[in-house]
């Protein structure tokens, strides 16, 4: 298991690096954590969150805020949470807006320089809020994502992301991590990029996401929504990247296997990676070579009857004169092309001294750290 309650003498060495750090940044931090029935999640995890908001304050001397955004539940989160928890600050919503409605609501209550948002089900480590601030030092930058590994053991689960446009779609599933013998200079220099930060352990730039309008509710209740944002801002000219430094630990899916059937949410996916696309391609050839493919899904998807597809799009379609406003506004605000990103993604890959993961055997397989675990616990085993 990943010891994210560190040692004194752990904590001791940490804030001295800390110290020495020259660009330690005076960001002050809200954190916005939308729960959904997540009362036991919450006992388990806020501690972390608030050990870490407190070790942020100890070293930067600047303020932390926690607030925690109650997303219609039935459980007793809104009676227990203050009497448990009197740091964080509740914000009630008596009605369930799924996850961008949630966020948003948490992102317009905070006030501090930089919106930290996690999901209830995740822990971090002490220093997480620190080395992501470090990036926020260069204005240019969006969003910072972390480095997460699994719950009951330490294998690495995600990273940066990788993207890449084939096939007429964006295909953005895939994780890397940093080289961890040749990457050292590209982590301390803060020069690893992501396609998107993800949304459970994600930190932006409060001004810039009040800028572009936080996530896209069309997207509710849940998936693509994080991917939005950042596509979003990277088409406005700013930066998502990767910091391998700020580290958790996350039990995936907690909230949203526990109220929904996999069939109902690889629909919600499909449509919203559907809207994603109509919204936000707007490079000539993009959209003709997604709506070819889009043609051979069509054409092809009933061979092996997927009727799911259909549904899917007939559900996006529903939408298209959300869709259509949403398509002005963003090339709009676009300052760069399709094919510039994919450009900025392409050259990232050929040159920074990383290894993308496809799977989770991938990851046992190759991950340095993951192998490693997977190794200890297979002679265990024996």
């Amino acid at each position: 298991m990943l010891n994210l309650d560190a040692s004194d003498r752990e904590d001791e060495v940490t804030a001295k690096e800390s110290d020495r750090e020259p660009e330690v940044p005076g960001f002050s931090i809200s954190i916005v954590i939308p729960s959904w029935n997540g009362l036991h999640l919450l006992r388990e995890n806020l501690p972390s969150v608030q050990a870490a908001a407190e070790f942020y304050e100890k070293v930067t001397r600047s303020p932390t805020e926690i607030i925690v955004v109650d997303d219609g539940s039935r459980d007793e989160t809104v009676a227990r949470l203050p009497l448990e928890f009197p740091r964080a600050v509740l914000v009630g919503s008596r009605e369930n807006r799924g996850f961008a409605g949630a966020c948003n609501l948490g992102f317009r209550r905070s006030s501090f320089d930089l919106v930290a948002l996690l999901n209830n089900d995740v822990q971090i480590h002490r220093d997480y809020f620190l080395n992501k601030a470090l990036h926020f030092v260069d204005e240019g930058v969006f969003a910072v994502t972390a480095r997460v590994f699994e719950w009951e053991t330490p294998i690495f689960t995600t990273g940066g992301r990788y993207a890449k446009f084939r096939r007429g779609f964006w295909s953005v599933y895939f994780n890397y991590d940093v080289d961890p013998d040749q990457g050292s200079d590209w982590v301390a220099g803060r020069r690893l990029l992501s396609a998107y930060a993800i949304g459970g352990f994600a930190t932006y730039d409060r001004l810039k996401l009040q800028r572009i309008g936080g996530f896209n509710e069309l997207m509710s209740p849940f998936h693509w929504e994080d991917v939005d944002l950042s596509y979003r801002a990277w088409k406005r000219g700013w930066e998502v990247r990767y910091e391998p430094r700020s580290r958790a630990r996350h039990r995936t899916s907690a909230t949203i296997n526990s109220h929904y059937r996999q069939r109902e949410v690889d629909a919600v996916s499909l449509r919203n990676r559907l809207l994603f696309h109509w919204i936000n391609l707007h490079s000539r050839d993009f959209l003709l070579r997604h709506l070819a493919g889009l043609l051979v899904l069509f054409l092809s998807r009933i061979l092996v009857l997927d009727f799911r597809f259909y549904g899917a799009l007939l559900s996006a379609a529903g939408h298209l004169p959300q869709v259509l406003s949403l398509r002005r506004e963003e090339k709009n605000q676009a300052r760069r092309t399709d094919r510039e990103l994919s450009g900025i993604f392409r050259r990232f890959f050929v040159e920074a001294p990383v290894h993308l993961y496809y799977n989770q055997r991938d990851v046992i397989r190759k991950h340095p750290e993951s192998r490693e675990t997977a190794l200890r616990c297979a002679d265990r085993l024996q």
